[in-house]
């Protein structure tokens, strides 16, 4: 296919997305949280382990709005579910390792939409849609072994159209698959070739997606933000100078994002500074909010390479602090009112 036929392609699935809804949140933009995390699933002191109290590499978290945590613990081959303020016990999802419709294997990423739970069941390849209790498992979304290496399909977002995208870290793309087919298309990146080009990404990691379908990407590798509009073939970097770096315009190595109706993107950086960082569309610079101790590290107020993030509907924030294998929650000072998806 030459390259006008590509472009050409791609406007067409663009015109096919139309407009997207989905759940922002409105945070204060001065908002504040305590920096002291409390560990919410996990072992405080980061030891990995299998039982229900444990995680064994966390990737992705959903926190639904009646307070329930969604966990994709890779390593552990399950989805940990966690009820934040009641008494019920921890259970899992997924009797993994396996290919079954009931097996996950290396499972990261998890969301909620319309009752239903998809998971990116990882080294699978596939996108399992099943009810919230883990039953009724379905394959919604095969995600094409491209040649003889891994691709390594890592987040997923699901919108209110139903729409699903999924990044692949090592196939440096983006794949989108619309509703009632499980095959995909790329609409973001070059299949295979790694670049820091603005139609290029370097181990994409999180997605995010807005009320107009754009799309914002953690391009980990080449530590920036990437903005990528409806219709676009290329993206356009709206964090990070692309260096890897300690200065306020610098990310190092991100890996999630989430964008509230503020147009403030909230980023987890996994490198040396391991920390959570607010930053506004369009400003050439960050705020650092939650771990902001300069080092990694088991401590309260540390993290250790944090991979993912989620906000309950107080707009407290938890972190899925992946080497420590446990989530972290910074509650939001004030806690007096719901800022609702």
């Amino acid at each position: 296919m030459n390259v006008w036929s590509c472009f050409s392609a791609r406007i067409v699935l663009w015109m096919l997305i139309n407009v997207t809804t989905t759940r922002q949140l409105k945070l204060p933009p001065n908002g504040a949280w305590n920096q002291i995390g409390t560990t919410v699933a996990g072992d405080r002191k980061g030891n990995a382990g299998s039982n229900l109290s444990q995680l064994n590499e966390p990737v992705d978290i959903y926190i639904t709005n009646n307070d329930i945590l969604y966990i994709g613990d890779s390593y552990n081959h399950r989805i940990l579910v966690v009820h934040l303020n009641s008494s019920t016990n921890n259970s899992a999802i997924g009797s993994g390792p396996g290919p079954n419709f009931n097996q996950l294997n290396g499972p990261r990423g998890v969301f909620v939409f319309n009752a239903s739970l998809y998971v990116l069941d990882t080294s699978n390849y596939r996108v399992q849609k099943m009810t919230l209790d883990g039953s009724n498992a379905t394959t919604v979304a095969h995600i094409p072994r491209l040649g003889t290496a891994p691709g390594d399909p890592l987040y997923l977002y699901v919108t209110d159209e139903g729409h699903i995208y999924v990044s692949e870290r090592l196939g440096h793309c983006i794949w989108l698959f619309f509703p009632n087919s499980t095959t995909g298309h790329i609409i973001a990146g070059k299949t295979r070739q790694k670049g820091s080009n603005n139609d290029q990404f370097d181990e994409p990691y999180g997605i995010f997606v807005n009320d107009v379908g754009t799309m914002y990407i953690a391009d980990r590798k080449n530590n920036r933000i990437m903005k990528w509009s409806t219709g676009d073939s290329y993206g356009v970097r709206v964090a990070g100078d692309g260096k890897i770096g300690d200065t306020p315009k610098q990310l190092n190595e991100p890996t999630q994002v989430i964008v509230d109706t503020n147009e403030y993107m909230y980023i987890t950086e996994a490198g040396y500074r391991a920390r959570v960082v607010r930053w506004l569309v369009g400003s050439t610079w960050g705020v650092c909010i939650v771990a902001c101790t300069r080092s990694s590290g088991i401590e309260a107020t540390q993290l250790n390479r944090p991979h993912s993030l989620a906000f309950d509907r107080h707009g407290s924030l938890y972190v899925t602090d992946w080497a420590n294998h446990r989530v972290q929650k910074f509650q939001i000072l004030d806690y007096s009112r719901e800022y609702l998806h």
